[in-house]
């Protein structure tokens, strides 16, 4: 059936090697400056794109994470809904650092000067960051006397 979308059919996209514009991988000359594209560099390069754009997702969501951990701790303070924010709180404490050493894990090891995944890798550094704080602050302290 012709026309039909299909999910095997998904496009991949790759920064020119000349120009740096971003274009389709089954183009077979750039269309901004004519360069010629080989197909199999244009396929890894491509994929090296999806990653580093998966990484920098994946630490926006660490963002969102570790902000919600101050709104949780917030609307513990609110009558009647305040159980909401414990619990929130505390399970925001065991995800963050799950999920910090899942994108080290998968993301680390990346190595560009793109300045998205510059600050992604900066943002996720950050975030590991605050969830040592929070798990820190979440142990009981005991004084012997």
């Amino acid at each position: 059936m012709a026309g039909t979308l299909s999910l095997s059919s998904t496009v991949h996209v790759f920064p020119c090697p000349n120009c740096k514009e971003t274009i389709n991988t089954s183009m077979l000359e750039c269309p901004f400056c004519s360069a010629p594209i080989d197909h199999a560099a244009a396929e890894d390069s491509a994929a090296a794109t999806s990653r580093i754009s998966q990484a920098c997702s994946d630490a926006s969501y660490l963002k969102i994470m570790a902000w919600s951990l101050l709104t949780f701790f917030l609307v513990m303070f609110i009558p009647f809904v305040g159980l909401a924010g414990v619990v929130g709180l505390w399970f925001l404490r065991v995800a963050i650092p799950v999920m910090v050493v899942r994108w080290w894990i998968k993301f680390g090891s990346i190595k560009t000067d793109d300045p998205d995944f510059v600050r992604a890798k900066r943002a996720a550094i950050i975030v590991g960051i605050v969830a040592v704080l929070a798990l820190v602050s979440a142990i009981p302290m005991h004084r012997s006397t």
